[in-house]
């Protein structure tokens, strides 16, 4: 068990490590701008959070469940409190993850492959009538002979 100010300077040093991370990886792949700042802020709160209620978690030996009695004495099983603010606050780090553009999802929509082959004083024309293709006209074919009848 650590007392609130040791499991504080536990924090503020994973939270100085996490930043640095953060902007570390940001820069080597060219996301990062200034006006991400308020957004990294943004993460790196909820990450203290998450962090702090991870630790309490840890210290209480990762109960899943807990006993609860309600009005009428019977006894249950519910998830820890803590189980579910960890598992809250993960979530919620994922998705200021996913804002600042470091997780795959959000990468993988980002890419442009390919390009223009034409050059900028070139100007691209677009063809008159669209080509039809053997299957398209197979389907006209039939369904015109087949309003026909």
């Amino acid at each position: 068990m650590s007392t609130k100010a040791q499991r504080k300077a536990i924090i503020d040093k994973k939270v100085s490590a996490e930043k640095e991370r953060i902007l570390q990886i940001m820069l080597q792949s060219d996301l990062y701008t200034i006006t991400l700042d308020p957004l990294i802020e943004s993460y790196l709160d909820i990450f203290e959070i998450y962090q702090y209620k991870f630790i309490l978690w840890k210290e209480k030996g990762f109960p899943e469940t807990q006993k609860f009695t309600n009005k009428t004495g019977a006894t249950n099983q519910t998830k820890h409190p803590l189980a579910q603010q960890v598992e809250t606050w993960s979530d919620k780090k994922m998705k200021a993850l996913d804002l600042l553009g470091l997780t795959n999802k959000s990468v993988a929509g980002r890419k442009i492959t390919g390009g223009s082959t034409a050059r900028k004083d070139e100007e691209i024309k677009r063809p008159d009538e669209k080509p039809v293709d053997e299957l398209a006209q197979h389907r006209n074919k039939w369904r015109k002979a087949g309003g026909q009848k």
